[in-house]
């Protein structure tokens, strides 16, 4: 009984870090997937919308673009935790996300969206100027999306260690995903 009650703690805490870890992993691909699908359905409407425009960098058709991105990203993360849904086509909260088409026109390149109470520092490729213009003109438009997700362990623990100091082991991590998609040139 004392090498169990000895044991157990340990035991606790090994099975507590694999639920974690197991959670963050399912996170991050959730994370992965929304920026994907974002930047492929942005990517499609940009062929639906500024190919079949008249006038060349019409702010209305980039701004449909950018929202298709992401209200994309919210409705595929609408049942993360730590994320607020928005309600009746407005943005979520605590999923930061960067929209920009690489075409050379976008005047809304850059803008962030689903941002909440704000971009949290440690969301570096989110934060407001990162998106960096095409530099290729050569190359075919493209359609990129920045997420970023904070990710809340379980349980809150610090560990002590020879030297008498404490490592955390939980709290808050941060998941940033970037994709590009692109544009289909018929």
């Amino acid at each position: 009984m004392v090498e169990f009650a000895l044991a157990l703690p340990l035991l606790l805490l090994v099975l507590l870090t694999v639920s974690d870890f197991g959670r963050y992993f399912a996170a991050s691909i959730s994370i992965e997937s929304m920026a994907r699908t974002a930047a492929e359905v942005a990517a499609q409407e940009y062929v639906q919308e500024v190919a079949a425009e008249t006038t060349p960098g019409d702010p209305k058709n980039y701004g449909l673009i950018h929202k298709i991105a992401w209200q994309s990203v919210c409705d595929e993360g609408h049942d993360l935790p730590n994320v607020t849904p928005g309600s009746g086509g407005a943005e979520c909260g605590a999923l930061p996300t960067l929209v920009c088409v690489h075409d050379g026109i976008d005047p809304q390149c850059g803008t962030i969206y689903n941002k909440g109470d704000g971009v949290p520092a440690e969301c570096s490729s989110v934060q407001p100027g990162s998106a960096a213009p095409k530099v290729d003109s050569q190359s075919n438009a493209y359609v990129e999306v920045r997420v970023c997700y904070r990710f809340s362990t379980f349980f809150q623990i610090t560990i002590p260690f020879f030297d008498m100091s404490l490592t955390p082991l939980s709290g808050n991590f941060f998941i940033e995903r970037t994709r590009h998609f692109t544009v289909a040139d018929y």
